[in-house]
Parts: C-alpha cells; structure tokens; sequence
C-alpha cells in the first residue's frame, strides 16, 4: 500500500504544478511529504530531471529541503550525462544505417523527448528504439555486429542460445547491448510492430500505417524519421497498455504530457479512424481515461474517449483493476496475466485471447525453445504450469526499455 501512496502521491504533485491556474494547494501540497521516499520512488522513474525542472519552476510554492534537492539535482545531472553519450551514439548508428541504406523510424526516447519536456536530459533514456524494413533486418544485425553490439537473450526464455532468433521472429524485435566504459547501450530494434506474445495478432498492429504518417526530428545535427504526432500518440498509448500493462510511472507520465503538449493538436478523427478494430480504440480509450483522472476533463482529447469506447463498455471493476495497475511500481506476474483476457473490447475476443494463450504451440517456445515439444491435448496443463511455478517463485516482471 505504501507504494500505492507514493505513486498517487507523485501524480497528484504533477497535476497540481502542471496547473496554469492559482491553486492554494501549491503552497502546501509539499508540506507533509515524506521526502526519502518521495526521491527514491521519483530516482526508480528515472524521470529525476524532469522533477528538478518541475520543481523549479514551482519554487514559490514548494519548500523542499536541501537534503532532497541536492539529492534530486545530483540525479539529474547523471540523467544528463548518460543522455548525452546515448544521443551522440544515436545520431552514429543513424547516420551509419543511411550509409547502408536502410530506412528507419526512431520510436519514443529521443523522438519527442525535447518537444514534450522541453530538454533531452529530463528522463533515463533506457534504450534507442528503432523500427526497420523487414527485408532489411539481416543487414542491420551484420551492421550492429559491426558495431561491436552483441545480441541480448531475455532471461525468460530457457531455451538453447540458437533458439533465441527464432524468438525474436515470434516478437518481431531483437535487443542488443555494447559497452563502453563503465555505460552500457541498449538498441531495441523492431522489424514488426507487435503487442508482445501471446497478444501479437490479435491487434493487427503491422497493418497501421506506421510507415505513411511519419515526421522528422534532428538528433545531433542528424535528421532521423519519427512517427506524426497521431501516430506517436497511439504508439504511446498501446505501448504503455499491452507492452507494460498499464504499470510504470515514466511511460505513463510521458504520454499525459504528450497529450498535455500535442492534444490541441491530434487529428482525433484520423485516430479513430486507423484505430479500426474495437480492441485497439479500447486500449486507447482506457489511456485517455486514466490520463483524464490526473488532467482534469477540460484538455482537448478528454470527449474523445466516450467516441472510441464508452465507459459502460468495461467489465464491472475492470478499470479499477487498470488503476491499480497503474499505481504498482513494478508490475506483477499474476496482474501481467490477468490483463491480457481483459484487453479484447468483446467476450468473444476474451475467448479468443485465452484459446491462443493456452493452444498456441508457439508459447512453448516462448519459454523453453523449439525442441520442447508438447502435445497439444497437454499445452494447456503445461502453460498453467509455467505460470503458476512463476508466480510460486514470486517473479515479478521488470519494466526495461523505453
């Protein structure tokens, strides 16, 4: 519970400072907080530069010991510093795959990161997304290899290291690791744009057009390809709700001051139009939803969220369950697995969802490699298996990646 508090906590401090109207909560909404624990929660976020900024600019309204304040700008500039070698070793790999030919969509991180904060040192800037041709991801792994990049195997799966790369066939991406010094850089590259197993079809996502609504942004005198700002949006949106279930402060925080910024902006009819299928419009709507409990109604994408799924469409206590999903530090195994029935718009998408989490011979894979083999009559009793030893052994998921 104790997390709970902090994480309402830290979002009830943004709303209030974020205001541009008087507010006397300004003035003493600092006044009882529980420092340490406020830092250590905000420092996990990696959004310690942003908080120092946010903190600031509020200086006539929050009295924060100097304890604190140096802690939290110490942070900051160690944010600042990684950022700067994560985008100078950015602009190198976008300027190398031009010298190669490949065409390239930067995804989150840096894509927007100045335009919605303002500066690229507010928040950890984990990964360098990457979304490439699939005809042309053989020439970037050789390229990476290069680089002196080598292919990083997820700790989930247990099967044989050979196995790995028909994996990542299965997720549509491959994540790779170099070090330099005592830093490491992390480059998750996506030839597919999927929801992550066992949820990949189900939405469809390869057959949005990504590719056709794009924008650009210069990442150290280096102009990279970045998704418009509808497409960004929903990229935000389904990520934070399929890829981290609704869990994660920094993707979440990320995405209201998206809207906070572009909202006024987003052609809500051209979303609506390419969300297409009633499970994705859900997924954004829950979003919208959950963004609105913290900016009030009155921002311009609030009406929008009755348009793509009214609130009477959820299960009872279902989006009850998102919020509490939404105030975890860290998600949980059992609610990871509770939310994918949940995230179809009908009951019959539910079956579906369960059907292909149970049968599909894949998931086998998913987790011990190709020469596991199950019958199919067994799958599901072997699938419950994975789980429940899972959550037995108390697992919990971490949030990596941008």
């Amino acid at each position: 519970m104790i997390e709970h508090h902090l994480n309402k906590k830290i979002l009830s401090l943004i709303a209030l400072l974020n205001s541009d109207s008087p507010n006397p909560e300004k003035t003493s909404c600092l006044g009882n907080a529980d420092w340490p624990a406020l830092m250590s929660t905000i420092k996990q976020t990696g959004m310690a530069g942003y908080f120092a900024s946010l903190f600031l600019q509020n200086q006539d309204c929050t009295a924060i010991p100097p304890k604190a304040s140096e802690d939290l700008n110490k942070s900051a500039r160690r944010v600042a510093a990684l950022n700067v070698f994560s985008e100078t070793e950015c602009a190198h790999i976008l300027r190398g795959l031009s010298s190669i030919g490949v065409e390239n969509i930067l995804l989150k991180g840096l894509s927007y990161m100045e335009d919605i904060y303002g500066d690229t040192s507010a928040r950890t800037m984990s990964d360098i997304d990457l979304l490439i041709r699939p005809a042309d991801r053989l020439k970037v792994l050789e390229y990476l290899t290069a680089e002196g990049y080598s292919n990083y195997v997820i700790p989930l799966f247990q099967g044989e290291e050979d196995d790995f790369s028909k994996l990542t066939d299965l997720i549509g991406e491959a994540h790779f690791m170099k070090k330099s010094g005592a830093l490491t850089i992390n480059i998750d590259l996506h030839w597919k744009m999927r929801a992550g197993y066992p949820m990949s079809d189900y939405l469809a996502l390869d057959k949005l057009p990504w590719w056709e609504n794009t924008g650009a942004v210069v990442i150290e005198n280096t102009t990279a390809r970045r998704l418009s700002p509808e497409m960004q949006f929903m990229h935000l949106a389904l990520h934070f709700a399929l890829h981290h279930q609704y869990t994660g402060l920094r993707w979440f925080i990320e995405l209201v001051l998206f809207l906070k910024r572009y909202g006024n902006e987003l052609d809500w009819d051209f979303i609506y139009e390419t969300a297409a299928t009633d499970d994705c419009r859900k997924l954004l709507a829950v979003c919208l939803r959950l963004s609105a409990d913290y900016m009030g109604e009155s921002w311009p994408g609030a009406s929008n969220r009755q348009k793509l799924l009214p609130d009477r469409a959820l299960l009872p206590g279902e989006y009850r369950f998102y919020k509490r999903c939404l105030m975890r530090q860290s998600r949980s195994r059992l609610s990871s697995y509770a939310c994918m029935p949940l995230f179809p718009a009908t009951i019959k998408g539910r079956l579906g969802m369960i059907h292909h989490f149970f049968f599909d011979p894949q998931g086998v894979m998913f987790w011990h490699g190709s020469k596991t083999e199950i019958p199919g009559l067994l799958r599901p009793f072997y699938n419950l298996y994975i789980i429940g030893s899972q959550l037995l052994r108390g697992r919990r998921t971490q949030s990596r990646g941008d």
